[in-house]
């Protein structure tokens, strides 16, 4: 079949840009655009695209608005939800601590979900002053419901800084913050029964992962071992010390903390190695793929283990039909997945550079790959691997530099240098990691393999505390806003595009 380009290949990706757009939109002008706005103009755009059939590029042109319109209304819907006034005077509810409370400083931070309310259940980002002589925080733990009385705020921005956080707490479903003193609170057996059937699985997860990380604490590993370990495996980063994530920042390793597709990946082998690679058929992939899910829910669902989860079920539901895995469109269909389900995820920094940095590989690995003659790589294996990882290293780098320079100011020269040696050590980390789990069962295994882990482990920092230590080792203090950060891409993207078109002419 004959297309016009090769944008033609990937319809997916335009149905996407579109409704990216319209959230966009939608969201930035919901104070001049009321919602019957949008839903007016989606049903006009709707009705004229099903009347102009005949006419194929006019059709065109009005999908794409519909899908932008629709955007804009799911954006100003979500956002009118999130943003409902909150009672000026102290309010008594029920709520349930959604994650592990954590000490820090003279307070105890923890989300909460309300059980109360119109629009109940409320998640909450609260904060419980410590009280020094019962100590009754202590006693807190994932899954516990409280009784509190206390004043709802709405979220404050940080001062001089590209990171919106009351926007963050948007994209994650708070809708505002409070503080609690400690006579103002008791704990108490509630019903779960308002909530969702997902809430109520996470909380599962999240008391499993908190069980789990308990029996990692009678292991022997130190702090910052266990740290790292717990970051990598489960997702839980409120142990690390603002010193350990800023030494993996500068060396460039910060995406071996952030759980992605990296680490599903390796699940996904493990998996497929424990049930046999080379069986194939519909049982096996489903497996898999819920061992997959699994995980993604034991980790939290944050909006790059979501991706890397949905677009590894879109691959396998592809290959089960024996069709071929269009990438792009793999990717597309994931990001309208995710927007449908929350739309305002489009401004969560992670589903940002998660999306940008698989983007970035998938258009720019195989122009790049290919400057290196394929005859060659196939007679030198070593390279063949060092090449791959050079080339995938650059372009999720070329994908994911604007946004780290927008949002934190900062560059990392050495990045290439930083994952020829953390990402290896990253992967023994997570397969020990695994093995930890099957050696549970034979007790007198488990201490050999925390030993061996916790060798990694204190490698991989060393290594990124050393590159950390470079001169030169990242480019401080790099202040662009919004339209600089667009413009980035803009000349990234005429480059690359002349590149291309340049190699394609000389191969001719």
């Amino acid at each position: 079949m004959r297309v016009n380009g090769p944008i033609q290949l990937f319809p997916l990706l335009r149905v996407a840009a579109c409704m990216a757009l319209g959230i966009f939109l939608g969201y930035e002008m919901r104070g001049a655009m009321p919602e019957w706005v949008w839903i007016g103009l989606l049903v006009i755009s709707l009705s004229c695209t099903m009347v102009s059939r005949k006419h194929d590029v006019l059709q065109g042109v009005l999908i794409c608005f519909t899908l932008l319109f629709l955007g804009g209304t799911l954006a100003v819907r979500q956002s009118r939800q999130l943003e409902r006034p909150l009672p000026e005077d102290a309010i008594t509810y029920r709520a349930v601590v959604a994650t592990q409370p954590q000490e820090r400083g003279k307070v105890v931070r923890m989300d909460l979900w309300l059980l109360e309310g119109d629009d109940a259940p409320r998640k909450v980002k609260a904060s419980l002053l410590k009280d020094t002589l019962v100590k009754r925080y202590q006693q807190l733990n994932v899954g516990d419901g409280i009784i509190a009385t206390s004043r709802m705020q709405k979220p404050e921005n940080y001062y001089k800084s590209h990171f919106n956080y009351p926007l963050y707490l948007r994209c994650h479903g708070f809708t505002a913050t409070t503080f609690i003193l400690p006579d103002e609170w008791r704990k108490a057996s509630l019903s779960l029964e308002s909530l969702s059937h997902l809430d109520r699985t996470i909380l599962a997860a999240m008391r499993f992962r908190q069980a789990t990380l308990r029996r990692y604490l009678t292991l022997g590993l130190d702090n910052e071992e266990m740290a790292v370990a717990v970051a990598m495996a489960m997702g839980d980063k409120t142990r690390l010390t603002n010193d350990l994530r800023d030494i993996y920042s500068i060396s460039g390793a910060s995406h071996v903390l952030a759980l992605s597709g990296l680490h599903l990946g390796i699940i996904y082998v493990l998996l497929s190695l424990v049930l046999g690679v080379r069986r194939r058929g519909a049982l096996r992939e489903m497996v898999v793929i819920l061992g997959i899910w699994c995980y993604a829910i034991f980790t939290g669902l944050s909006p790059s283990v979501t991706r890397a989860a949905i677009m590894i079920t879109i691959y396998a539901a592809v290959g089960l039909l024996r069709r071929d895995r269009m990438s792009l469109n793999a990717l597309a269909l994931t990001a309208l997945i995710m927007m449908v389900c929350n739309p305002l995820c489009l401004y969560d920094v992670g589903f940002q550079m998660s999306f940008m940095a698989v983007f970035a590989i998938l258009v720019c690995y195989k122009p790049v790959s290919r400057l290196v003659p394929t005859e060659f790589l196939q007679r030198h294996r070593v390279v063949k691997w060092v090449w791959a990882l050079v080339v995938v290293s650059c372009c999720a780098q070329l994908g994911t530099a604007p946004l780290t320079a927008y949002y934190f100011g900062r560059f990392s020269v050495y990045f290439l240098l930083t994952n020829f040696v953390v990402v290896p050590l990253a992967t023994i980390v997570l397969y020990l990691t695994a093995a930890m789990l099957v050696a549970a069962l034979v007790p007198s295994l488990l201490p050999w393999v925390a030993k061996a882990l916790a060798f990694v482990v204190t490698l991989q920092t060393a290594m990124a505390r050393w590159v950390s230590g470079l001169p030169g080792a990242s480019v401080e203090g790099i202040d662009i806003n919004r339209l600089q950060l667009f413009l980035v891409y803009v000349v990234i993207t005429a480059l690359g595009y002349v590149a291309w078109h340049f190699l394609r002419t000389k191969n001719r």
